[in-house]
């Protein structure tokens, strides 16, 4: 059973009084928020709203003090992600994102990387000298050097051949794991590759096929990730100082590790909950990554409940905080009809049966 727990205030009192007990502190495995952004919009009429200070320095100021706050109750392996766009004022961009990943990385936080939210829906803009802002950054830090990821659950399949490059293959011409390598072959290729010199003829060094098949791969066989044949994943012109010659650089055969550019599209207002959704597949691919079923999940700018609707989905506990009662209100409701399974029919089946691939794994 997940437990909810939704509390309505200034995110940074709140935080400060969660930070305050004993039983909060190193509680959640993962934050993931989306802030208002600064001097776009009004959310409600509380003169303490974030995003509506004068300056935007005491716009990073505020949002860094609230999320320096958040590294008292991370887990020693938790992490922050903070998905967060920037703001142009007289022809030129703030860099509020990067401003605010350097104060937080000065106040103990390690900055993991900024991944490009890329809005493949996006509308165009009608400025008439500026580009259409088409993507969002989402900043990973954690709280110490390393925290806790996953991979193999946000892992990519065949992407080369969805985009048209490969087909395809049938099922029996994929190979997903080494079958008898040869030792003795390995190393005896090892042997010619390494006392081979920089002018040594390519006819008398080992093919493609020859180190595919000593390694235990058929050459003329498909990776499954990639589709690519396997042979063509044995390098053989790395002579010389490449000591770590031969690679054999199958990928693994869960899927590709993801880059850090997300194609998401953005999702409509439904009806009148919130003006800014972010989608739930954008958090639930965070939260498969980088928390476990069971674990905690906080999100101190929870608006209509997208957090901690998809905590529900994925077996997740979940507290959120949100200035404005509505909001609170209506992200109990959206959360509930979640984890009776009643929110979006689609949206559940989805997560559901991720999730479902992930525990046969």
């Amino acid at each position: 059973m997940v437990h909810c727990n939704l509390l309505q205030g200034d995110a940074r009192k709140v935080l400060r009084s969660l930070s305050d007990k004993p039983g909060e502190r190193g509680k959640y495995r993962i934050v993931i928020t989306s802030p208002p952004y600064y001097r776009q919009r009004y959310y409600g009429n509380n003169k303490d709203e974030l995003g509506q200070e004068k300056t935007d320095a005491e716009f990073i100021h505020d949002l860094a003090e609230t999320f320096i706050t958040c590294r008292h109750i991370l887990s020693e392996d938790g992490s922050l992600w903070i998905v967060i766009g920037d703001t142009r004022r007289n022809m030129h961009k703030l860099m509020i994102p990067h401003r605010l990943a350097l104060k937080l990385a000065e106040n103990g936080y390690t900055f993991r990387d900024d991944i490009i939210w890329y809005k493949k829906n996006n509308v165009s803009s009608s400025a008439r000298q500026n580009l259409s802002q088409a993507y969002e950054f989402i900043l990973f830090l954690s709280k110490n050097e390393k925290s806790y990821t996953n991979l193999d659950l946000i892992r990519v399949q065949g992407n080369e051949a969805r985009e048209g490059r490969n087909k395809i293959p049938p099922p029996h011409l994929i190979q997903y794991e080494p079958i008898n390598p040869d030792k003795d072959k390995v190393a005896k290729l090892q042997e010619t590759i390494h006392n081979a010199k920089p002018n040594t003829p390519f006819n008398q060094l080992p093919s493609t096929t020859d180190i595919s098949w000593a390694y235990g791969y058929d050459p003329e066989k498909y990776c499954p990730t990639c589709y690519r044949k396997f042979k063509r994943h044995a390098t053989r012109k790395r002579i010389g100082q490449h000591q770590h010659y031969p690679i054999f650089a199958v990928c693994n055969p869960a899927g590709k590790n993801p880059g850090n550019v997300w194609e998401i599209s953005t999702k409509a207002h439904y009806g009148n909950e919130h003006f800014a959704i972010f989608p739930e597949d954008l958090v639930a691919r965070i939260i498969n990554f980088a928390s476990q079923e069971g674990d905690w999940v906080l999100d101190p700018f929870m608006g209509r409940g997208t957090t901690g609707i998809v905590a529900a989905l994925t077996g997740r506990n979940f507290t959120g905080i949100d200035l404005y009662q509505e909001n609170v209100n209506t992200a109990r409701k959206n959360i509930l009809n979640a984890s009776a399974g009643r929110y979006d029919g689609k949206l559940v089946n989805v997560i559901t049966r991720e999730m479902q691939v992930i525990k046969s794994k």
